[in-house]
């Protein structure tokens, strides 16, 4: 398995889910932020993915940098063949700046975004979908 850790995330691919993974292990702004999410989408190109999880379950996502992720890094990931994206949040009522749902649709209105509270029911979602 081809893996890639950075300071505040691990990115994978999970062959089960044929799903390129980004975990978030830590609170991240700026570049490293931007730095892994970049790569995610490299990696996603290689690996030919159409479905991308993010484990959101350690981070928050700042202002400056949410804007960053729908005006130019949402349209990007779209562009290099993601078609459904999961994101894990650690709960609904806890939720700050993240990837959500209504980012995805104002950026890329053809991809399906599900929210999880749970790492295994978006496991779940995804591999139902054919890849």
């Amino acid at each position: 398995m081809e893996q890639h850790y950075y300071k505040k995330a691990h990115i994978f691919w999970d062959e089960v889910i044929e799903s390129v993974v980004i975990r978030w292990n830590s609170f991240a702004t700026g570049d490293d932020f931007r730095e892994p999410l970049d790569r995610l989408i490299e990696f996603a190109v290689i690996k030919k993915a159409k479905k991308a999880l993010f484990d959101n379950s350690h981070i928050l996502v700042m202002k400056d940098d949410m804007k960053w992720l729908s005006e130019e890094w949402l349209p990007r990931l779209k562009n290099a063949g993601i078609q459904y994206t999961a994101t894990v949040n650690p709960t609904k009522s806890e939720r700050n700046y993240g990837i959500n749902q209504e980012v995805v649709e104002e950026s890329a209105t053809n991809m399906q975004h599900h929210e999880f509270e749970g790492v295994q029911k978006a496991i779940v979602w995804l591999s139902e979908i054919a890849a």
